[in-house]
């Protein structure tokens, strides 16, 4: 008995030893490596916009794509995320990945997250998305992390891999809005947004979803009283005209709380560096500011302010308006437009996408086939494929 014992001893140990080799042999792709492209515009790291230790995200939508190549005959990674920021006053974020074309979701965020395995290929790419997160302590405040964030800090692969470059796509698209443009009322990655970007990556194009529930041109977002900034907060306006702008108080120029959007030469930039403005600005606001009855001058004065910014920022780019699908400020976004375009008739790049009264009616429909306020997979989907083939036109 007693050598039967030592023996199983023996066995357990070379199998702990065996394992611990193993562990020891698998390699760890850092954020940092050229493998690692992330969207534009979403991501900051213990070092400004970069760093060698973790790149965060708040924003759902966001997404990190990874490449290598390996020997082994399957791909079974396991994500790295540092979790410290987690207080317990809310759920971990939900990821969703795709690795070698196969989707998999609904990780709540840990300090590791095994991949489900994936054979067949030596060249591997993981997509993780940020597909969910409770809307609280996500902006964060000056001097202080959000809290409420998705933080990577490696990826951990099959012995002998190798991280392969990959570059970002050469353009990319910046889709702004509120609870609707981030998701809710669909399954998050079912949202117009995510559609949209998905389209627009078969032309060639990276892109952001920057959106946040409750917000709007002045209202804050997250839970009230939210701690995220308006997008373009103007205030003691007269008739749509003048006010003074609260650059505090708008988040059109910020990644969060204390990292800017904007490169040395105040443009809209993808990863910090010049040269990196988008090629299309998207936005999806309104409808928070007559639901939370922000000032109506303020709101156009905004509008048009806005505009004048953004254009500055990204001269080349194409800025889409996209009326709120329940005709929130309908009118007064195409006043907007038609002003700026009778005052700059050389711009021929600002759109309108108006997808019409009648799909604000049928969200109207309590239990309707299209949802509510918040509209369901199906009403996304539909408002995606139409907004797709508008911006495709433009765009082409």
């Amino acid at each position: 008995m007693q050598r039967m014992a030592i023996s199983r001893v023996v066995v357990v140990a070379a199998v702990l030893q065996s394992a611990c080799l193993l562990r020891a042999a698998e390699v760890t792709i850092p954020v940092d490596s050229p493998a690692v492209v992330f969207s534009p515009g979403n991501w900051v790291g213990d070092s400004g916009r970069g760093g060698e230790r973790y790149r965060q995200t708040w924003n759902p939508g966001a997404y990190a794509r990874i490449t290598w190549e390996s020997t082994a005959k399957s791909a079974a990674p396991t994500l790295l995320l540092d979790t410290s920021t987690y207080d317990g006053t809310f759920k971990p974020p939900i990821l969703a990945c795709n690795l070698d074309g196969v989707w998999a979701g609904n990780f709540p965020c840990a300090a590791e997250i095994p991949i489900p395995e994936v054979k067949g290929t030596n060249t591997h790419v993981l997509t993780v998305y940020l597909k969910k997160s409770t809307q609280v302590k996500r902006w964060g405040m000056p001097g202080v992390s959000g809290l409420n964030v998705v933080r990577i800090t490696g990826l951990k692969v099959a012995e002998g891999s190798k991280p392969i470059a990959a570059a970002a796509r050469p353009k990319w698209a910046l889709i702004v809005g509120d609870s609707i443009t981030e998701g809710c009322g669909a399954y998050e990655l079912e949202g117009y947004s995510h559609l949209v970007g998905q389209a627009l990556v078969t032309q060639g194009y990276e892109y952001t979803i920057s959106a946040c529930g409750w917000s709007g041109w002045l209202n804050r977002g997250d839970r009230p009283p939210g701690d995220v900034p308006g997008y373009y907060v103007v205030t003691g306006s007269v008739d749509g005209t003048g006010g003074v702008y609260d650059e505090a108080a708008s988040r059109w120029n910020k990644i969060d709380a204390n990292h800017s959007l904007l490169d040395a030469q105040s443009r809209i930039s993808a990863y910090g560096g010049t040269d990196q403005e988008p090629g299309v600005i998207l936005i999806n606001y309104g409808t928070n500011d007559v639901l939370h009855r922000s000032n109506a001058s303020d709101v156009v004065a905004s509008m048009e302010q806005c505009l004048m910014a953004l254009r500055d920022a990204a001269p080349a780019a194409h800025i889409v308006f996209v009326i709120p699908f329940g005709q929130y400020k309908a009118a007064e976004i195409h006043r907007t437009v038609r002003d700026y375009q009778a005052a700059h008739p050389d711009d021929q790049r600002i759109l309108v996408i108006d997808l019409g009264p009648g799909t604000a009616r049928a969200l109207r429909v309590k239990k309707g086939y299209w949802g509510g306020l918040h509209p369901n997979a199906r009403a996304h989907a539909t408002f995606a494929a139409q907004i797709v083939a508008q911006l495709m036109v433009t765009l082409n």
